[in-house]
């Protein structure tokens, strides 16, 4: 899991890619039309061109998660011991993410000559978040995309981002497919490798 993360987050600080642009070619009514390439693009035109961004300070999600209840795990620990046991897995998991998360985050980004900065991690911001009540930061009553970081989401909304607001949380390593790549090089597909990560039992014939 570390190598797909650490891959994932390599591969955008490195800041290289493709930047799809539209050349707007004049409708019969002399008027530039805006559609989407989902749609009809009968008066527009794509092209792709390589970027590559001159930033040198990223901006990383680190904390959101795990000071918002947005772990799939954080739902579980809800529903089998409420309120206080959600509060200790939060807990443990701010305990220690300077050693499972930030070491190797700011080394795969400092590769390419940059600061990662964590805004989430702000003491301020911890502060404040500490101060507020745990079931007004989240409602994991609600479904995935929900109730996962309620906090974020309000704020989202707040700053005219609602779609952003409802998308359920998918990690690093899946939605940017590194994980598929990766199981498919090393196990040759998806299915091989979940096989191999669950393992196998071998059940011998008792003899007496």
């Amino acid at each position: 899991m570390d190598l797909n993360i650490g891959t994932a987050l390599w591969l955008a600080a490195c800041g290289e890619g493709w930047v799809e642009e539209v050349e707007l070619l004049q409708g019969e009514d002399d008027c530039c039309l805006y559609e989407s390439h989902s749609l009809s693009t009968r008066h527009n035109r794509f092209k792709c061109k390589k970027y590559r961004s001159e930033a040198k300070i990223l901006l990383i999600g680190s904390g959101a998660d795990e000071q918002c209840a947005g772990y799939g795990r954080h739902r579980t620990k809800f529903r089998l011991g409420g309120w206080v046991a959600l509060q200790e897995e939060m807990k443990i998991d701010i305990q220690r993410i300077w050693k499972r998360n930030l070491g190797r985050d700011d080394r795969c980004i400092a590769d390419h000559g940059k600061e990662a900065r964590f805004p989430f991690l702000d003491e301020d911001v911890m502060s404040t978040l500490l101060d507020i009540p745990l079931w007004e930061i989240a409602d994991l009553d609600k479904s995935a995309g929900q109730g996962d970081k309620k906090i974020l989401r309000q704020v989202a909304r707040l700053l005219g981002l609602d779609g952003a607001s409802i998308i359920p949380k998918r990690a690093i390593q899946f939605g940017s497919r590194i994980a598929r790549e990766s199981n498919r090089r090393n196990f040759g597909s998806n299915r091989a490798a979940n096989q191999a990560s669950a393992g196998s039992t071998v059940i011998h014939c008792l003899r007496e």
